[in-house]
């Protein structure tokens, strides 16, 4: 009977052990290059990691890249509540670092991205060493009025997201190609920028403006203690003294950010201004 009892929990532990390895989950599906100092890169809204495509092999020189593929975006399959996307975002990148064996890195996010990078940092200070903001803001509805706050943001960011939800695929398509020509300036990457919402979950897209709306970093920028560069895109219809005036407010909650304004482009810098964009990236990593 004894022997008995010892097998029995032998077999228990055994059972035990391989669920919980079974369930550990897998290592992200991200592509690293390069060599040298980490470095991760975020796409945006909708975005592939191709979007950094026309800087890629340049830092590869001299960093090792990480290109994170957010999971619902441009083709890779929905994993988890579409609605919780960001957070499980932020939760998959600190597990590709966990996995790659890397203890610290820096960080450039575009749009998305960008919002992703200032929460990551707040939330695992020891994890990123410094962050490029890409022409994002810690609150996005400011871009409409300063004066708005997550609760009265709620209720249209909820009509917002329903609507995305609703409409047929015709109309979502001709949505994003109405809207890329505010986003990207040159036409040639429009189809290629649209391409990318097109082929991501729809209700991950939807979920992840909603989150855009309805939070706040800006009261957990002092929580911000690493190096911060912003880019910010300036044009005829966001005029720099305008841009200006909203990004400075916007972080003037963190200490020693760096604002960097890229003229004569739209939301896309690296497609609209290649060269200054990258030579402001470069900046921001290094400086």
């Amino acid at each position: 009977m004894k022997l008995a009892r010892l097998l029995i929990a032998a077999l228990a532990a055994l059972i035990c052990s391989t669920a919980a390895f079974a369930e550990e989950p897998p290592c992200p599906p991200f592509e690293v290059t390069g060599a040298g100092p980490d470095l991760v890169l975020v796409p945006g809204l909708g975005s592939s990691p191709a979007v950094w495509d026309g800087v890629k092999d340049s830092l590869a020189n001299d960093f090792r890249v990480h290109l994170v593929h957010v999971a619902g975006f441009a083709g890779r399959t929905l994993e988890g509540d579409p609605a919780t996307l960001v957070a499980r975002t932020e939760a998959e990148v600190i597990r590709h670092l966990d996995c790659q064996k890397v203890t610290r890195a820096a960080y450039a996010g575009h749009s998305l991205g960008g919002f992703l990078g200032l929460m990551l940092t707040a939330d695992h200070p020891d994890r990123i060493s410094r962050v490029v903001v890409v022409d994002s803001l810690p609150f996005y509805p400011l871009i409409f009025d300063p004066r708005l706050t997550p609760e009265r943001t709620a209720a249209q960011a909820g009509v917002i997201r329903d609507s995305m939800l609703a409409i047929d695929e015709a109309t979502f398509a001709a949505n994003q190609r109405t809207g890329v020509q505010s986003l990207v300036r040159e036409t040639r990457f429009h189809e290629q920028v649209v391409g990318w919402s097109l082929a991501s979950d729809r209700a991950s897209f939807a979920g992840a403006f909603h989150t855009l709306m309805t939070t706040d970093l800006r009261p957990r920028l002092g929580d911000i203690t690493v190096p911060v560069t912003v880019l910010a895109a300036a044009n005829p219809y966001a005029p720099r003294d305008r841009v200006e005036l909203l990004f400075s407010s916007a972080y003037s909650g963190l200490p020693g950010v760096k604002l960097t304004i890229i003229e004569d482009s739209y939301h896309f810098i690296m497609f609209d201004q290649p060269e200054a964009f990258e030579a402001a990236l470069r900046t921001g990593l290094t400086e």
